[in-house]
């Protein structure tokens, strides 16, 4: 019987043992440091993935044609079926442009139709399309997929400032086709738009020969559509309004003299987001003027870089996982562009 207990005691302390060594370890717990090799893992698919279809042709020869589908599948026959992935280009016009046109009437519905005449185009052997619509920011949101708002009334612009800064920030971006003045260089639009004001003259307008800006990419569009060579581009634009908006590294067509600004952009370089371009008025009665044509090529040329030059080439709209890579390659296919692969892991 004594040893029984004896052991019982024993038993107990072994237990209790037992119990404290547990609950020790909840203090002490070994941290074990990640070897991150599965993110360098995932990078490299990704960076291999890419210049696979690159060097077999699939980017080119899809992004050219815009066959989604086809890149698609080239992708997901390369990748592990526990990755996802989604594709976008940057650099080139989006191959199609969704403009809002920002309160506008049918009369004014059929004059941006007239100034875009036509909105099926080519462009370097890519179909490009501008679709035009109606929204009311008074009581509708602009939709899903919008490329651009588009004001003829410059009052609109700072009546829906809070639409309009929201669209922005979520990647969209503001066309202005008005005249201002002082007042509105000085107010909120000299400020959306970065206007700065230097008094009101009438003159002849060229390209702003500056290459490492905005109206670099203007101007190689405004070539092509015309039917021209932008080394030999010497148009000058006769139908412009007065206005007295300066001119600046901004600028994508200026006065003869240079000081005076006709179309501006509010950045001075090839940014993705956020783009505000400001096209000073001017004669629109007959749009069969050799004049007035080649003005309204110049303002599809320029909402062609404000459309942002950037699109998704995925099939679905996806939302990248958390922890994810981006690997890009550049592309020269009559125009330099650059191709974006994300990847991600579909368990995470």
């Amino acid at each position: 019987m004594i040893k029984m207990k004896g052991f019982a005691r024993i038993f107990e302390a072994i237990v209790a043992s037992i119990i404290i060594i547990t609950s020790m370890t909840f203090f002490f717990t070994l941290q074990t440091p990640e070897s991150g090799w599965d993110s360098t893992s995932l990078q490299i698919i990704s960076q291999d993935v890419l210049q696979a279809a690159y060097l077999n042709g699939s980017i080119e020869k899809y992004v050219r044609s815009g066959d989604k589908q086809s890149l698609s599948n080239d992708i997901s026959q390369l990748l592990q079926t526990t990755v996802d992935f989604s594709i976008s280009v940057r650099g080139i016009p989006n191959d199609i442009i969704r403009v809002a046109c920002v309160d506008c009437s049918s009369a004014a519905m059929n004059e941006l139709s007239l100034i875009l005449n036509r909105t099926e185009f080519e462009y370097n052997n890519r179909h490009v399309s501008i679709r035009t619509e109606t929204v009311n920011l008074g009581s509708e949101d602009v939709k899903d997929g919008t490329n651009l708002l588009f004001f003829f009334d410059k009052t609109k612009v700072e009546t829906y400032r809070v639409k309009a800064e929201m669209f922005m920030k979520n990647g969209g971006n503001l066309f202005l086709l008005s005249n201002v003045n002082q007042a509105d260089a000085d107010g909120y639009i000299g400020g959306i738009f970065n206007l700065t004001w230097v008094g009101a003259a009438s003159q002849d307008a060229v390209f702003y020969s500056n290459y490492e800006n905005v109206s670099h990419f203007v101007a190689k569009y405004y070539a092509n559509i015309s039917g021209q060579n932008i080394g030999d581009l010497d148009d000058v634009f006769t139908v412009f309004a007065s206005n007295g908006i300066g001119s600046d590294r901004k600028t994508v067509v200026a006065g003869i003299d240079g000081v005076r600004a006709y179309v501006r952009a509010n950045y001075e370089v090839n940014r993705t987001a956020g783009r505000a371009v400001w096209f000073s008025d001017y004669t629109r009665s007959d749009h069969t003027n050799a004049n007035t044509i080649a003005v309204d090529k110049l303002l599809k040329a320029a909402l062609m870089w404000a459309s942002g030059e950037h699109y998704s080439m995925d099939v679905v709209k996806k939302t990248a996982a958390p922890e994810h890579f981006t690997s890009e390659v550049q592309i020269f296919d009559k125009d330099t562009y650059t191709v974006e692969l994300t990847v991600w892991r579909v368990f995470f």
